[in-house]
């Protein structure tokens, strides 16, 4: 019985570090895919840019 308490005393933990550990790095993914996804002009944006462009010729 004391091996079993041990074996959970010590898993217990450890699996909730790799949980938290998991969490951060999927949270950490996703804010880095976000601003990624946010850099990238729309294809509107693009036409804009590049009519302003011309009016300064």
């Amino acid at each position: 019985m004391m091996t079993v308490t041990l074996i959970t005393i010590i898993i217990v933990p450890l699996l909730m570090l790799v949980g938290a550990l998991a969490l951060f790095f999927v949270i950490r993914y996703f804010i880095k895919y976000n601003a990624q996804v946010n850099k990238k002009k729309s294809p509107q944006q693009e036409e804009l840019d590049r009519m302003k462009i011309e009016d300064l010729k």
